[in-house]
């Protein structure tokens, strides 16, 4: 491996790489207070002079609080995902980050210090500037990636009125607002700052809720691209206005900005970051063309890293040369989407690289916000809970009345312009006009520039007056996207559906009922291959039939068609006959020729013989005759045309690299496993599997035969087994249900056995699997008989299964029978579900349709785990069985009247056996 490879590989298994960005952002966060403390008239102390370990300490500490919100956040993501899906989780984690700041306040007020409390309190004073660079850049990408660009540009003159033009007027609306009606004698620079910053609306929360309900792309396209655009022009109008207001306080750092130079400075702003992002974004295409190595993880990487690289420096050139770093970060995400998106290697790596940095900065953006809120609450001399030298009951009623105030300039202003984007673009309808001037919320972009005033004005003037405006600014700008989130919306959605904008059409109703007509058809084709595969070929239908309940009501025809698509789809090499004993008795409908499936229950008696299960099948799982043991081979004279492997060195060698090759092979099979929904990709089981496999590999290595058998009980019998009795009490605590010590002793016996099982039919599949390839990629070099040390290889295997059958011939066969059911039933909800999830993800289905047939699905994977039940309403005895065989030979399958005796004399030698 090379090293740079097993250099980052290191870093993912141990997050070092996420460890540096903290400690790196800490290092910020550190001159940030130096920063701080030196501008502070009441330090009494040079920054040069502070102690060297308790700057360190500062530093180390601050890497805290980030993690410590991810953490927080994800609990909140888990809670609400779960159990309050209406509530949205930045307004959640805003009002977590509240608390915090509270709590920290007074505990520092208090003279109590902690780690908790330094790390916020750092966080809580980085410099505005630095604020900006860190949250921005990723963000905006994010957005200006996911967007379409077709649409876009299809739409672009509408969008351009809703960002230019509309935000200047919604910024001097609420510049108008703050100066007149709010009781505050804010100058007029400040209440145009004021406006611009509420002016940026945030998509994020109604994004997430259009997609899931399926609102029209026309809609989406008006909602996302100008959250896109006005963040931009907000942001240029906030520099100009935030450059007036600071003149006011400090000379030297704020400008007095003309009207004429104002409208230069708008221009340079926005056009020159437009061609810097422009210039970056061409820039990055050829980069990403050069990275071109699709079969190379390294150049996926090397993409993803490229992008956030880009998106980072792109901003800090744009701020550098004095232009909009927020447009320029715009215009160079439209560019790589626009001429890049084909570039790209691994578009699953970077769509699921861009969600991580997406949801990791909002979640830390509001819970410091949060803080920051929280902290300007809370009395400095403890005189109140509330801090009354900043806030005052009346500032209560005005966030009230602001955000009245600003809903109705929302609604004013989207109307006043209706006449005109009505007719321009792709057009829009009063319905959609509605719920856009409802669904303007507040949220990141604004909270990360009133956070950076209140910074900076914090940072340069001691003055109470400004720090006390800059307060109230960011007091209501925090309110007014609370408020947003937590009520506007949760209520979206009904308004969405109250305009008419997501309600299903007929025909789209049929759509969907196609989709699902579909999805049985697959399931029944998945559940007929499982009657086929050796493993599953005596599945009890009753059990299927409970918890699988759209095959509950199949009827003859289904059957006809499955088994015919079944065949259809099978390589003829591999066809195996269907085993329909335990099938036929319970359809519902009357017989029907077909030729193309004639003949399928002819076998149906040998599929009988086979009832047992595995233990009857190592006929032979590969295509070659069956191999003599290793004793016998090795005990093979010289002289004959076998190696004796104890005197071939070479031999030997080879043997232990086709080992090694072989256990690569069962890696692969275990995993395509999963893919089909086989095994689960989390939990106990798919940790023994591979753990055995690494326990097998260092023996391999050593030069010890194949022994993942004797791998998988160690690792079955390792720490897992002892995790698995703690988390099934744990579970039922959660469900508060009660339970004696034998009732839990009998379901931790169920649920062990159900494990051991499961594993067994698990390791058996792989080896058959990993069999057929290491036999085709032997024999694909022209070669027609394996080597001496493939078949000792193969034949290690087909010990290894052996053993594996035996164990599984020490349970009840009926046991066996009910969790093979289970088990069935379970592969069959597993692969329903994979086919909703690949609807939604083509675009077929939106996530709100696809949604609601998942958590259906989820529903009955979970009760079929749980089932611990030995029978199953409407189960029919093996004699009763016989009296139900149609007269005309198992219709529909067409059996002549010959084969339809035999199958029922088959039968009926069964039961007597039984």
């Amino acid at each position: 491996m090379p090293t740079d490879k097993r250099v980052r590989d290191y870093c993912l298994r141990t997050n070092l790489d996420l460890i540096l960005i903290g400690i790196i952002v800490a290092g910020y966060s550190y001159h940030g207070v130096d920063a701080e403390l030196a501008a502070d008239d009441n330090t009494t102390t040079d920054v040069h002079h502070v102690d060297p370990e308790s700057q360190a300490e500062v530093a180390v500490h601050a890497v805290f609080f980030p993690w410590f919100a991810q953490l927080v956040g994800i609990a909140v993501y888990y809670v609400l995902s779960r159990y309050a899906r209406a509530i949205p989780f930045t307004a959640m984690m805003f009002l977590i980050g509240l608390a915090i700041g509270v709590g920290v306040e007074v505990r520092t007020t208090d003279g109590v210090d902690s780690v908790v409390a330094e790390s916020v309190s750092t966080w809580m004073q980085i410099p505005g500037e630095l604020l900006l660079l860190i949250f921005l850049p990723g963000l905006l990408y994010v957005d200006s990636y996911s967007i379409d660009v077709h649409l876009f540009l299809k739409s672009f003159s509408q969008l351009f009125v809703f960002a230019f033009p509309m935000v200047l007027a919604g910024t001097a609306l609420t510049a108008l607002v703050a100066y007149y009606i709010l009781p505050y004698e804010w100058s007029f620079d400040l209440c145009m700052t004021f406006g611009a910053i509420l002016s940026a609306t945030d998509p994020v929360a109604v994004s997430v809720l259009m997609n899931e309900l399926g609102a029209p792309p026309r809609l989406r396209m008006h909602i996302s691209g100008e959250s896109l655009l006005n963040d931009g022009s907000a942001y240029v109008f906030f520099t100009i206005f935030r450059a007036r207001f600071l003149y006011e306080l400090v000379p030297d750092v704020g400008r007095n900005i003309g009207w004429g130079e104002g409208f230069a400075l708008f221009f340079r702003l926005s056009l020159g970051g437009m061609c810097i992002g422009l210039a970056f974004g061409i820039g990055t295409v050829l980069m990403l063309y050069m990275l071109k190595y699709r079969l190379s993880g390294e150049d996926s990487v090397a993409q993803v890293v490229l992008t956030i690289s880009v998106a980072y420096l792109t901003y800090f050139s744009s701020e550098l040369a004095e232009c909009s770093g927020i447009i320029g970060v715009l215009f160079l995400g439209l560019t790589v989407k626009a001429f890049g998106e084909n570039l790209i290697n691994n578009t699953h790596l970077m769509t699921h690289f861009w969600e991580i940095t997406e949801m990791l900065l909002n979640t830390l953006l509001f819970t410091l916000a949060g803080c920051v809120f929280g902290g300007m609450l809370v009395d400095s001399d403890k005189t109140s809970a509330v801090n009354e030298q900043i806030f005052e009951a009346r500032d209560w009623g005005t966030l009230f009345l602001l955000f009245i105030l600003l809903l109705a300039i929302r609604f004013f202003l989207i109307f006043a312009f209706y006449p005109l984007i009505s007719v321009i673009g792709i057009g829009t309808s009063w319905q959609e006009a509605m719920f856009m001037s409802y669904s303007g919320l507040r949220g990141a972009v604004g909270l990360a520039l009133a956070l950076s005033l209140f910074s900076e004005v914090y940072e340069i003037t001691p003055d109470t007056v400004y720090r006390d405006f800059a307060a109230k600014v960011f007091f209501l700008t925090g309110g007014i996207a609370m408020l947003t989130l937590i009520i506007n919306a949760p209520t979206c959605g009904p308004l969405l559906k109250k305009l008419g904008l997501v309600t299903p059409t007929d025909s789209r109703l049929k759509i969907i009922s196609k989709y699902r007509f579909r999805m049985v058809q697959y399931s029944l084709t998945e559940y007929v291959s499982l009657l086929a595969d050796e493993r599953f070929c005596d599945l009890d239908f009753t059990v299927v039939r409970e918890h699988v309940p759209f095959l509950r009501d199949i009827a003859y025809e289904q059957l006809k068609a499955a088994v015919k698509r079944h065949k259809e789809q099978t390589p003829p090499r591999s066809y195996k006959h269907p085993n329909l004993a335990n099938v036929l008795p319970y359809m519902n409908g009357s017989a029907l020729d077909d030729e193309n499936v004639e003949g399928e229950a002819r076998n149906v008696n040998k599929s009988r013989d086979s009832s047992s299960g595995i233990r009857s099948r190592r006929t032979s799982l590969i295509h070659f005759p069956r191999l003599p043991s290793v004793r016998h081979l090795m005990r093979v004279s010289a002289r004959g045309s076998i190696f004796d492997l104890r005197k071939s060195t070479e031999t030997k060698m080879e043997a232990n690299e086709e080992r090694l090759i072989f256990i690569k092979a069962l890696r692969a099979a275990y995993h395509l496993l999963i893919e089909r929904g086989e095994v689960e990709s989390r939990g106990f089981l798919p940790y023994s599997l591979f753990r055995s496999l690494d326990y097998a590999q260092d023996k391999a290595a050593r030069g010890q035969p194949l022994a993942d058998w004797e791998a998988l009980c160690v690792a079955s019998n390792s720490l897992a087994s002892h995790v698995k009795m703690v988390l099934l009490r744990v579970k039922r605590i959660f469900r508060l249900r009660a339970i004696t010590i034998n009732e839990f002793h009998t379901e931790l016996e169920h649920f062990g056995m159900l494990f051991l099982v499961q594993e067994l039919l698990a390791f058996i599949k792989a080896h058959e699997i990993a069999e057929k390839a290491f036999n085709d990629l032997s024999q694909g070099d022209g070669r027609d008989e394996l080597t001496l040390a493939e078949n000792v290889v193969l034949q290690e295997s087909v010990d290894q299964v052996l053993l594996a059958e035996q164990a599984l011939d020490e349970f009840d066969e009926k046991e066996v029978q009910q969790i093979k059911s289970h088990y069935a039933c379970h592969i069959i909800l597993s692969k329903a579900a994979a086919y909703y999830e690949t609807l939604s993800r083509q675009g077929l289905m939106s996530e709100r349709e696809a949604g609601e047939f998942l958590e259906e699905m989820e529903a009955h994977i979970l009760h079929t785990k749980e089932c611990q039940d030995s029978s199953h309403a409407g189960e029919i005895s093996d004699r009763h069985k016989l009296e139900m065989v149609p007269d005309d030979g198992w219709s529909p399958l067409h059996l002549s009247s010959s084969n339809a005796k035999s199958v029922t004399e088959n039968m009926k030698e069964d039961v007597d056996e039984v």
